[in-house]
């Protein structure tokens, strides 16, 4: 309920604030500026409006929030305050950078003697536009930074207020990066123009526009990302998960938008060697876009996917640092597969039309067959040279190979790849099918053979990915399921239960589902135990209440034991386990086959709701910006 309530506070007073600022920014507009955006007697009723609605719930939720987190430690330090004060930050000083922005964009137009309605950012607004709205924001901006610094001051902990600062600290980076990636674009395509256009007005206007943002976003770019670097003295920094996730994100943006780029300047390059009528100036035109997206992207690519090499390297846990990088190398094998087969196929099916159809050359085959060539051109290397070094790592005899052929995102890369395949020969085995169907029972298609060719040739691909994948998995199987066997086999367990066997039982057949190779017994320490289980006994499973009072002679035993200890929580009289419920045996066996598979046991907390909320949300905002960066490489 608190939590609900929290919500409730913040979210007004945020929605509240945005609507006193912008009515504050408007009654200034008119007053210093009435010809101008903020003018008339209509923007001036708006803005009055605003301001009169705004300030009292503003300040009512406001002044509570304040006499609440004054008032108790969980208040001040919890995760809805942290998230709104950074949000009220992001929402104040982006609009300042979007405004000074605006500013240079229509200065640096008005210097090469153009009009500055060709802005890319604020075209119709005036300098008094900018500079007011600049202002109220900073100044809300320095009050709330006013407070959370008081707010670091006081609270503890502080791993709640840190986790959500990396957040704000990463849409830094990223937006800052998108203004630079955007400005450099705009310069290369100014470069690759000068053919076709010969410094037309409009060629000149993109020149301005993205050396404004280039000289206003190499500047913040390199400070929001020396401020991420400087973090990394804190082992909570250089552990995140959320740099992981940026840095991942970043480096293949930028591998997706190089191929692309590359796969389309070579279709272009094909198609010129092909015959088709291009001058020069229509080829630059033609690759002057891909290129100016794809050179800054390569550069991204290069910077980012070196930080994420770096950043791997220094996971001390060697299993988890090869399975951060075989992430990595995955993603970029399925997409060089997909392109490969992509372009496998257009191929077939231009052999397929060469062959027997009566096609256009100029019109339809040389554009397949150029773009079929790209494709495998950017696709075909990129999975040979990812997918080749991984399955000489699955196919490694010893701990690396059990890892690689037991990972997560392994089985996930083959059995994605096996549904394709499934699902793909499914569909083209139902139009082969009823192609030939349509054709017995009298149906007149004048493309039968080719199309009876294009399906055959697609199911053939299909059964073929899924083939090699499918074998893949199955000798995955056979290898890790003997390697785990002899793990599982040199791993005995001893069960110790002083009641009436009910628990070592339950232990017993949870063993017997996660591992059932592995050599497991039930010791009641009403029995002496065995004189050989000292040496060959490498793990005890006790029950939380028999370990926490043991009779002497399991004390002394347990004192001379090596092996590993793995202790059950289970209710008892007198005994209370605070922070959770009895824990199922279930996870004693997990732990337990961890152990015997040389894993490290890792048990952490699980992650609380409004966290799982704000990784969401940046998740989403990481896709947004993918997507926009795509989207911004396809339309220029």
């Amino acid at each position: 309920m608190r939590t609900i309530r929290r919500l409730y506070f913040y979210a007004v007073a945020f929605i509240s604030l945005e609507v006193v600022l912008w009515g504050l920014i408007g009654l200034l507009r008119t007053t210093f500026s009435p010809d101008a955006i903020g003018g008339g007697a209509e923007r001036l009723a708006q803005a009055l409006a605003l301001i009169l609605v705004g300030v009292p719930v503003f300040g009512l939720h406001w002044w509570v929030a304040q006499r609440n987190a004054r008032a108790e430690m969980d208040e001040r330090a919890s995760g809805l305050r942290a998230f709104f004060l950074y949000a009220v930050l992001l929402a104040t000083q982006i609009p300042i950078v979007q405004n000074f922005l605006a500013l240079l964009n229509r200065f640096l137009l008005e210097a090469f003697g153009m009009s500055s309605y060709q802005a890319m950012f604020g075209g119709s607004q005036t300098w008094t536009d900018n500079l007011i709205a600049a202002l109220m924001n900073g100044l809300a901006a320095a009050y709330f930074i006013v407070v959370l610094r008081a707010d670091w001051k006081e609270i503890t902990p502080k791993e709640t207020f840190a986790d959500i600062r990396r957040i704000y600290r990463y849409v830094w980076v990223i937006y800052t990066l998108v203004m630079l990636i955007a400005g450099v674009q705009q310069l290369l395509r100014f470069v690759l123009e000068i053919p076709p256009s010969a410094f037309g007005p409009l060629t000149r206007a993109a020149f301005v526009n993205g050396l404004t943002l280039l000289l206003l976003g190499a500047p913040l770019w390199f400070f929001a990302w020396k401020t991420v670097q400087d973090s990394l003295a804190e082992q909570s920094e250089r552990e995140s998960l959320l740099r992981l996730g940026i840095l991942y994100l970043l480096a293949l943006s930028g591998v997706i938008t190089v191929l692309t780029s590359g796969g389309i300047v070579f279709d272009v390059f094909l198609r010129r060697i092909l015959g088709e009528a291009m001058t020069l100036p229509e080829l630059f035109q033609q690759v002057g876009g891909p290129l100016s997206i794809g050179i800054p992207m390569a550069g991204v690519w290069a910077y980012y996917g070196h930080w994420l090499n770096r950043s791997m390297a220094e996971i001390p846990d060697a299993p988890r640092r090869a399975g951060m990088r075989r992430l990595y190398y995955y993603v970029l094998s399925a997409i060089g597969l997909g392109a490969t087969f992509i372009g496998l196929g257009i191929l077939l099916s231009f052999v397929v039309d060469t062959s027997l159809g009566d096609v256009l050359w100029a019109e339809t085959l040389r554009p397949r067959l150029a773009g079929s060539l790209a494709t495998l051109f950017a696709g075909l290397p990129l999975w040979l040279l990812t997918w080749r070094p991984l399955q000489a790592e699955a196919l490694a005899s010893g701990d690396t190979g059990d890892h690689a052929r037991r990972s997560i995102v392994r089985k996930v890369y083959l059995y994605l790849a096996l549904f394709t395949s499934v699902i793909g020969g499914m569909a083209m085995a139902g139009i082969l099918i009823f192609t030939l169907l349509n054709q017995l029972l009298g149906g007149f298609s004048p493309q039968f053979l080719q199309d009876l060719l294009k399906s055959l040739e697609f199911l053939v691909l299909f059964a073929l990915m899924g083939g090699y994948h499918g074998y893949c998995l199955r000798r995955d199987g056979r290898m890790a399921a003997h390697a785990l066997a002899a793990r599982h086999a040199l791993f005995p367990a001893l069960i110790f239960d002083d009641g009436d066997g009910t628990f070592a039982q339950a232990v017993l057949a949870a063993i017997q589902k996660q591992t059932p190779r592995l050599p497991a017994a039930a010791q009641s320490i009403s029995q002496p135990i065995p004189e050989e289980a000292l040496a060959t006994v490498k793990a005890v499973i006790l029950p939380a209440d028999l370990a926490l009072d043991p009779p002497e002679a399991l004390r002394l035993w347990l004192r001379d034991f090596n092996g590993s200890r793995l202790i059950v929580p289970r209710a008892a009289q007198g005994w209370v386990w605070v922070g959770g419920a009895q824990a199922d045996v279930n996870q004693a066996a997990l732990a337990l086959r961890q152990l015997a598979e040389g894993q490290e046991v890792r048990q952490r907390a699980p992650a609380s709701g409004w966290m799982v909320a704000v990784y969401i949300i940046a998740a989403l905002f990481g896709l947004q910006v993918l997507f926009m960066l795509i989207g911004l490489g396809m339309s220029f």
